[in-house]
């Protein structure tokens, strides 16, 4: 029987998992950040370290056991950072265990669709699109920061909606929904309050988040202040996935486009109609769907892709116990569609 590991590192938290050939799920760990940009190198390597560990651990296995690696690495996004990840992290971890070592929007892309190709678009805090076509070239199209071109992420549509409310105080425009919403969110009694303790620091961005959700429910509402804030995140996610298809020269033909990321379960259809809109106008054959795994399970699948193409008898397996290691460790590893 052969071996594998699917590592998830982020920003907030590392998920391991560890299965063997059929698709049967043997173990699952998690620790905190495994991106090294949030704490440093040292602190990213003993996570990781942990979540391995873990999974080890509760699969009866050790690392000399283990045939194949799937590595999804947030943080991972220059040729530089993988060099400098696998000297510092990964080589000495793993040693020669062969391993597949991708930025974590892959690992999102190979569990959010059971094709080994497609594009992600993966959109919360942040946002970054990745794309892999049939030939298997892949390619990336955002995801550093703003200060490098990024436009459109949660955070921002949040704060999109906080203008709206300044420019309501200021009379630039009407009366919109997102000022009730954000004045129940921190407790303000008008928006000269809020506006003021903004100015002075008691309140903060952090304070009134996740302000995006204000900005969805008044869409939902029929707001059309919010409805054209959202209307403008969606055409440019759309725009960036388009730009992905368009290197991978994927335009003209079927593929999967995977909407990971909180933005996409706002409770307003607008980002979304508007992104698809974007996206079917250069790429008609596109279908927009919603991921079918967390990314630890898609890094689990490409580690197992090292060695062999995932069988449908592999999904039944991981289908049958993932709802096991969901309710034992009380996380999600298979989205609920």
């Amino acid at each position: 029987m052969r071996y594998y590991l699917g590592i998830d590192a982020g920003g907030t938290k590392t998920f391991v998992l560890v299965g063997d050939e059929t698709g049967k799920v043997l173990g699952f760990g998690r620790a905190g950040a495994g991106n090294y940009e949030a704490y440093g190198i040292a602190s990213a390597k003993n996570e990781i370290q942990k979540a391995v560990s873990l999974a080890l651990e509760e699969a009866r296995l050790k690392l000399s056991d283990i045939n194949g690696i799937g590595l999804g690495i947030a943080g991972a996004d220059i040729p530089e950072d993988y060099v400098m990840l696998e000297q510092e992290i990964f080589t000495p971890m793993f040693g020669s265990i062969p391993r597949c070592f991708r930025n974590d929007s892959m690992a999102g892309l190979r569990g959010g669709t059971k094709h080994p190709y497609g594009i992600v678009i993966a959109c919360g805090t942040g946002c970054v699109c990745a794309g892999k076509n049939k030939e298997g070239k892949e390619a990336r199209v955002g995801g550093i920061s703003e200060d490098f071109g990024d436009k459109v992420s949660g955070s921002s549509i949040g704060q999109e909606g906080l203008k709206a409310v300044w420019r309501y105080r200021d009379k630039i425009i009407g009366y919109t929904k997102l000022v009730d919403k954000f004045l129940e969110r921190s407790g303000c009694k008008d928006v000269d309050e809020l506006f003021y303790k903004m100015y002075k620091h008691q309140l903060t961005y952090l304070d009134l988040e996740p302000m995006a959700k204000l900005v969805f429910d008044a869409g939902y509402e029929g707001d059309s202040v919010a409805c054209d804030i959202l209307e403008w995140g969606g055409r440019y996610l759309g725009e960036m996935v388009n730009a992905c298809a368009r290197i991978l020269d994927m335009t003209r033909y079927s593929f999967d486009v995977v909407m990971a990321g909180s933005v996409f379960k706002g409770i307003s259809p607008v980002l979304k109609d508007a992104m698809i809109t974007v996206i079917h106008r250069e790429c008609p054959l596109a279908i927009p769907i919603m991921p079918i795994y967390e990314p630890v399970v898609g890094a689990l699948l490409l580690g197992m892709e090292l060695d062999f193409p995932i069988s449908e008898d592999i999904y039944n397996q991981l289908d049958k116990d993932l709802p096991i290691f969901q309710q034992k460790h009380q996380v999600i590893l298979k989205v609920q569609r």
